[in-house]
């Protein structure tokens, strides 16, 4: 089984948190690491320096459609960044532990 990290930001603690709860509760993530970051980017027309918390969800590409899905839904943002990053290479123990955490 293939595993998947979906990144995302999130504006407060609180948000994410009760997502990741959420995904991992119904075994869509194994696991999903946060951190908080400062992001500065373009949109609408201004350049924002904003606080964000960065969240790492981690997956099995079996899985992976429906926590896209299910981050979309939840998502506060009206243009949530999800990104898909695929490991080449993942440790067989972590693999395993991942895989019977999200079946």
């Amino acid at each position: 089984m293939a595993s998947v990290i979906i990144i995302s930001t999130f504006p407060d603690k609180k948000t994410i948190t009760n997502i990741a709860k959420q995904l991992v509760e119904r075994k869509l993530a194994a696991c999903v690491n946060i951190t908080k970051i400062s992001s500065i980017y373009a949109w609408k027309g201004k350049i924002e320096n904003q606080s964000e918390y960065l969240g790492l969800f981690k997956t099995t590409k079996k899985n992976l459609r429906n926590l896209k899905k299910e981050l979309q839904r939840l998502h506060p943002y009206d243009v949530p960044e999800i990104a898909e990053i695929n490991p080449n290479s993942i440790n067989k123990l972590y693999l395993k532990w991942l895989t019977e955490s999200t079946i």
